[in-house]
Formats: structure tokens, sequence, C-alpha cells
């Protein structure tokens, strides 16, 4: 009696795909519906399957680029990659083997391997030279200077644009980008020097205010303790105060510098952020060609 009982439930938790073969569209049809709801690892299943019950269909190849594509909006670069690459290898010549190509560009670029991508697309542009995408590729090459800060090279890349309505975003970039050096920047040098100076001025300059006072407090404890050692003729505790003391100045130094670097980063990646929802594009596919949204 159990093993029937553990036999019945074994197969009710089975996935019903298994014991059914729905027809192809029908399975396409359900794998882009989950892909437009962004449930991307529920449509790669479905992709796979369709691919495993039908493997001469002719929408094959575009599947699989789905495949790839899925992997890419769930952020699985590495997943994503090897589709790309085959595609642009098996189909040179066709718009899916064009798109793959790009597409690979493209997938360095999300990952923020910035050279990579701009490698891939220099190699796109040599060999697809009058492809639409190729306006995309030079305002996406812009962007990778950007975030390098070659400021020169990435405003040199958009201005290569053709396409209208992508012409204008990239000028307003541009304009946006010429700015860049008047961000309220803090120099690591002169946070440094303050703090030298005066234990918790540096932290003050970066905009750390309990911070800095933390360290002049510390500090002149310190300096007290040297000093009443030193007065009191406590010669022992007196180096062991000093030695203690050189670690926190140095540490308060230390601290006001690396707080400068991290204002600087925070002021560049919220500046990145900003002007990514103004200028930034989306790709998208549509089933037979990549689409711009702005």
């Amino acid at each position: 009696m159990k093993k029937i009982f553990f036999f019945f439930m074994f197969f009710s938790f089975l996935p019903l795909s298994l014991f059914s073969k729905d027809s192809p569209e029908q399975i396409l049809q359900f794998g882009n519906h989950l892909y437009q709801e962004e449930d991307y690892y529920r449509a790669i299943t479905e992709y796979k399957r369709f691919l495993y019950f039908y493997p001469k269909h002719p929408q094959n190849s575009h599947t699989e680029f789905q495949i790839g594509y899925s992997y890419l909006k769930g952020e699985k670069w590495e997943a994503a990659l090897p589709y790309f690459q085959k595609l642009s290898t098996d189909f040179p010549h066709t718009r899916l083997g064009e798109n793959s190509f790009f597409s690979i560009a493209h997938t360095h670029f999300l990952s923020k391997k910035y050279k990579a991508a701009q490698e891939t697309w220099n190699e796109f542009q040599e060999r697809y030279p009058k492809s639409s995408l190729n306006d995309i590729a030079w305002y996406q090459k812009g962007w990778a200077y950007f975030f390098q800060e070659k400021t020169k090279e990435a405003t040199q890349e958009l201005s290569l644009i053709k396409n209208p309505s992508l012409k204008n975003k990239a000028m307003l970039l541009s304009t946006e980008i010429e700015k860049w050096h008047t961000l309220p920047y803090r120099s690591p040098f002169l946070a440094g020097m303050f703090s030298a100076m005066l234990p918790g001025l540096g932290q003050w300059y970066d905009g750390r205010f309990w911070d800095g006072m933390s360290a002049l407090v510390v500090n002149s404890m310190f300096a007290y303790g040297i000093y009443a050692t030193w007065r009191d003729e406590h010669y022992v505790a007196f180096g062991i105060v000093t030695f203690l003391a050189s670690g926190f100045y140095g540490g308060n130094i230390f601290s006001a510098v690396s707080s400068a670097h991290k204002f600087n980063r925070n002021v560049k990646e919220s500046k990145w952020q900003i002007l990514q929802k103004k200028y930034g594009v989306n790709l998208e596919w549509n089933g037979n060609s990549l689409t711009i949204k702005f």
C-alpha cells in the first residue's frame, strides 16, 4: 500500500509538460508570454523545451537567440554569451548573425567589461558597415568611454551618430560629459593635509562631521597622555602612549584620504545614475531584430 501511495505522490508532483507535448506555436507563445512578464528563467525553460521537442524546427535559431537574450535580461552574462557567439558564427551574413554579434558587445557592456565591449563594437562596425545598429554602437561606445572617465573619447564617439533622434540625445549627453570636471569633488591630498594639521579636519572637509569629531577627541586624549607621561617622567608609559598615538594619528590621515575618495566615487555614481535615466537606451528583441527603447 505504501508503494502505491508514494508512486501516486511522485507522479502527481511531476510537471505536466513531461506528459504532454504541446504544439511548437503553443510552447513559443507561452515562452514569449513569460519573457514579456520578465519571468526570464521560466521563459528559458520553455524555449529549451521547444528545442528539445522540435530540434529541426525553422524557428530554432531565433529561439536560441531568445534564450541568450533572456539570460542577458536576467543578468546572467556568462550564460548569455555562448548563444550569441554560436549564432554569430553560424549565421554571419544574416540579420540574426548581425544581431548576435552586436549582442556580444552589449553583454560585455552591461557586465561592465567596457574595453571588451568597445573592441567588439569596433569589429562589428568593420564587419557590418551599413548596419542600422552602428549608431547604437557609437552611442554605447560613448557611454563606455564615459564610464571609464575618458570624456574626450566619449564625446568623439557620440559625434559620429547620424540617426536624428539618437543624435539629439547624444548632443545633450555630450554637454553633460563636458561638465564632468565641475562636479563637487574633494581632494584626497587636501583631506590628508588638513587631518595632518588638525586631526578630524580632513573628515569635516569630506562632510563627515562625527567622524571628524571622534578623530579630534581621540587624538587630543593621546596628545594629553604623551604630555602627562613626559611631564611626570614615566618614560616607559610615554613610549607606549606615543607608539599608540602615532597609529591613531596616521589612521586619522588615512581615514580622511579614504573618505575623500569615497565621496568622489559616490558623487560620480550618483551622477551616472541620473544621466542613465535621462540619456540611457534600452535594447529589446522583438522576435526578428533589436530595437531601441528610449
